[in-house]
C-alpha cells in the first residue's frame, strides 16, 4: 500500500468520524465536509514536496474539492501551541499547586478533570519558579518585547522555534531548529531495560508472537513515564512463560518494578540533547524571555523539572496543562482567527492549501 493511500484513508476516517459525531448530536444537523474549515498542523521543517503530498491526500480523502479548496488550512505546530498558551488564564499552566482535579482547563475557567491516561498525582511534584498569579503578567509580552522559545517535545523529534508577538497580537516566526531525540528514544531505553531482564532471544520471540501485548506494555509505560517516582508495570503472563523456558526468572506479583533513579536514566540522552540545543539557541542573543514546553514528552515531570533547573533562573519556563493537546486546541483557534499569525506574504512558512 502506498504512503499516499495510507494518509488518504487516515484522513478519510477522521473526516467521516468527525461528521458522524456531529450528526449524532441532537442539534448536529446534516453537515457535509464542505461546511467546515479543515485545519492540519505541520512541523516547521515541512518541505514543498510533503506539502503537496498532504494537499493531495486531503483532496482524495474528501476534505475539500476544487470549489472548496480555500477551506483547507495548514498551520505550524509551534504557532498553534503558542496561540493556545497565550489565551490561557494563570491556572492553565502546570505548577506545584495543581492537583489532578484542576486539569484540562480551557482558555478561561477551569473544567472538571477528563483525564483517561494520567497516573494519580501526575502533575503535583514539579517545582516551577513561576507562581500561578504571576503567569498572566508574564505572558503580556507587549510590555518588554521578549520572545518565546517554543519547545515541542514530540515522539520522533523535538522542535525548537522562536516567536515574537507583534503589535496587535499576531505571531512572527524567527528561527526554527530540530533534533532527533523525542519520546520514542525514552521508550527505546525502556525496551532495552526489558531486554536486559529477559534477554534478546526471549524479547524477540515475544515481539514476534504477541505484538498486541508489546503495544499495550509500551502504552502503559507512556503513562508511567510522566511521573518522577518509583513505578511498576504489569508483566504479561506470556512474557513470563517465554522467559521461564529460557532461564530461571522470578516475577513477583506479576509486576516489573522500576526505581525512580532507573526511570530517570531512560531520559539521559534526550535531556542532554534538548539541553544542548536550548543553550545553543539561547546563546544567539535572540531576546528570548520565555521557554514554553509542549508536546507529549512535556507531560513528563522529569523533563519539566530538568529544564526548569537548568534555565529557570534566567528564563520563565512555562508548560500548559495537557501540553500534548495545546497544538490541537491552538489549531482550532488559528482556524477561526487566521489573522493571529503574520500574513502569508511576509512569511510563507504559514500557508493555506493551493497557495
Amino acid at each position: 500500500m502506498s504512503i499516499l493511500k495510507v494518509f488518504t484513508e487516515v484522513l478519510r476516517f477522521l473526516k467521516d468520524d468527525a461528521l458522524k459525531t456531529i450528526r449524532s448530536h441532537p442539534e448536529g444537523g446534516e453537515f457535509t465536509a464542505s461546511d467546515f474549515t479543515w485545519v492540519m498542523t505541520v512541523p516547521e521543517s515541512l518541505t514543498d514536496f510533503r506539502k503537496q503530498f498532504m494537499k493531495e491526500a486531503a483532496a482524495q480523502a474528501g476534505l475539500v474539492t476544487d470549489a472548496t479548496k480555500d477551506k483547507l488550512m495548514f498551520v505550524l505546530e509551534s504557532e498553534a501551541a503558542l496561540t493556545w498558551c497565550l489565551k490561557l488564564q494563570p491556572d492553565g499552566f502546570i505548577t506545584q499547586n495543581h492537583s489532578r482535579d484542576s486539569q484540562d482547563q480551557p482558555a478561561g475557567a477551569a473544567e472538571p478533570d477528563t483525564s483517561w491516561n494520567d497516573p494519580a498525582g501526575g502533575q503535583e511534584v514539579v517545582q516551577f519558579t513561576v507562581k500561578p498569579e504571576e503567569t498572566k503578567v508574564l505572558l503580556e509580552t507587549q510590555r518588554d518585547g521578549k520572545r518565546y522559545l517554543v519547545v515541542d517535545c514530540g515522539d520522533e523529534r523535538s522542535h525548537f522555534t522562536v516567536h515574537e508577538v507583534l503589535e496587535g497580537g499576531a505571531l512572527k516566526l524567527h528561527e526554527a531548529f530540530g533534533i532527533y531525540c523525542g519520546g520514542k528514544h525514552v521508550d527505546g531505553k525502556f525496551q532495552q531495560f526489558l531486554i536486559e531482564i529477559f534477554s534478546d532471544k526471549v524479547w524477540n520471540e515475544y515481539e514476534q508472537n504477541f505484538p498486541n501485548e508489546v503495544q499495550k506494555m509500551m502504552y502503559d509505560f507512556s503513562r508511567l513515564k510522566q511521573v518522577d517516582e518509583d513505578v511498576q508495570i504489569s508483566c504479561p503472563g506470556n512474557l513470563v512463560m517465554l522467559a521461564q523456558k529460557q532461564k530461571e526468572i522470578q516475577i513477583d506479583d506479576g509486576s516489573i518494578r522500576i526505581s525512580r533513579e532507573k526511570l530517570k536514566t531512560f531520559y539521559d540522552k534526550s535531556l542532554q540533547e534538548i539541553t544542548n540545543k536550548l543553550r545553543e539557541i539561547l546563546n544567539k542573543n535572540l531576546n528570548i524571555g520565555f521557554i514554553v514546553l509542549v508536546g507529549g514528552l512535556a507531560e513528563s515531570q522529569i523533563l519539566r523539572q530538568h529544564i526548569t533547573d537548568q534555565f529557570g533562573r534566567q528564563y520563565k519556563v512555562l508548560c500548559p496543562l495537557r501540553p500534548q493537546e495545546a497544538i490541537l486546541k491552538g489549531a482550532v483557534e488559528l482556524g477561526r482567527n487566521p489573522e493571529m499569525v503574520e500574513p502569508q506574504r511576509k512569511r510563507p512558512a504559514w500557508f493555506r492549501c493551493w497557495s
